[in-house]
């Protein structure tokens, strides 16, 4: 397995250890850092682009639709670039939080949910996770070509992130990373960008509002476990699970934290962080929980296990329209959450996980009962 990846974490090791040990947040930037960022910030649109320029444009829109078709293909490019840029720890992240989207939206086509859930509720459900991962795809995937391309130049590009309609916060932040290499840092800028950039489009969207987020169903679906965002860690043939639940996804500062709770656990951990990418590079995603644990999921059709289809099997692929063009960015005052991360207690999920299973078994034999019985 190529340990360049592990050597990456080494500095951010020795340099959070004493936080570690007394479960304290670890501090990304002092606050005159994030004011010479915020100095820097300038909302622009995009410019009219040289011959050379536009060609660098119209090759990552091509690359980005052409990888945006699915989740499946999502999960795989972000895979994909993180292997060509290990310094990038946003692209793995990236892989497993979407991993768990495809999970996710099998689900609904699964064993247990379909019991639990009114059937003109699912394609809703479906269609709201669908645009969540499509729309952070195509905000974020052209940032990580832009900068291979920065990269295979020698010289930063990242003048050209309007063309993008990317948000006027990440400009800085891409130069920033540029100059110092400064993973950690630009790692949860993108986690602040991608949740607030689908903030305004699906969560805020009225569709989405009335049909998924006001429904009893969602709600339900939280408290199930539903929203258990899982890390696969691979040791011989055993899958342990790591990772946390999000208990509030409406709540942006609440994904933002999630987000920011699972790189910690990735960052701060070497153990774990090898068992997830050794899981990664072994596994590829299918959407089916089988993917991780083939002795309580199948993939087809089994009376002894629960169904978790693949997403092919589940769901068409659709095709996404992305006209909206607005800057989430409007406050300075967003650029404190650049400040720290936080250092969960444990993420130990396996027990959760199965106990959150058995809950969700439990309600679906009950909910599959005749009336009366």
């Amino acid at each position: 397995m190529p340990t360049r990846p592990l050597a990456l974490l080494r500095r951010s090791l020795q340099c959070a250890y004493r936080s570690f040990l007394y479960r304290h947040p670890v501090r990304l930037a002092d606050a005159d850092r994030l004011r010479r960022m915020a100095a820097r910030l300038s909302p622009s649109a995009p410019r009219r682009l040289r011959a050379e320029e536009a060609v660098i444009v119209t090759d990552i829109r091509r690359k980005t639709a052409e990888h945006n078709r699915n989740n499946v293909t999502r999960t795989a490019a972000y895979f994909a670039f993180f292997e060509r840029h290990p310094e990038m720890h946003w692209a793995f992240l990236a892989h497993l939080v979407s991993r768990n989207g495809g999970w996710n939206m099998t689900d609904l086509r699964g064993s247990l949910l379909p019991f639990l859930l009114p059937e003109k509720t699912v394609a809703p459900l479906f269609l709201f996770l669908e645009r969540a991962n499509a729309l952070i795809f195509h905000d974020a995937y052209p940032q990580l070509l832009l900068y291979e391309e920065s990269k295979r130049r020698g010289t930063p590009l990242f003048h050209l992130l309007p063309s993008f309609s990317v948000s006027s916060f990440m400009k800085p932040l891409w130069e920033h990373f540029w100059e110092t290499g400064d993973a950690a840092l630009l790692t949860v800028a993108l986690i602040i960008n991608e949740q607030q950039y689908i903030q305004l489009r699906v969560i805020e969207h009225p569709f989405f509002r009335t049909h998924v987020l006001s429904s009893w169903p969602f709600i339900a679906e939280q408290w199930l476990g539903f929203n258990d965002v899982l890390i696969p860690l691979a040791r011989g043939r055993r899958i342990a699970l790591a990772g946390t639940t999000v208990r509030d996804f409406a709540d942006v500062h609440h994904r933002i934290h999630i987000g920011k709770t699972l790189y910690s656990l990735l960052l701060f951990d070497a153990h774990l962080f090898r068992r997830a990418y050794r899981f990664a590079r072994r596994v590829p995603h299918s959407g089916s929980r089988a993917d991780f644990w083939p002795q309580s999921f199948t993939a087809t059709y089994d009376k002894r296990r629960l169904y978790s289809p693949r997403l092919e099997a589940a769901w068409p692929d659709l095709v996404h329209s992305f006209d909206d063009r607005r800057d989430w960015f409007t406050d300075n005052a967003m650029m404190q959450a650049l400040e720290t991360l936080p250092l969960p207690a444990s993420g130990e999920m396996t027990g959760r996980y199965k106990r959150h299973l058995a809950m969700m078994k439990a309600a679906a034999i009950a909910a599959a009962k005749p009336a009366g019985v």
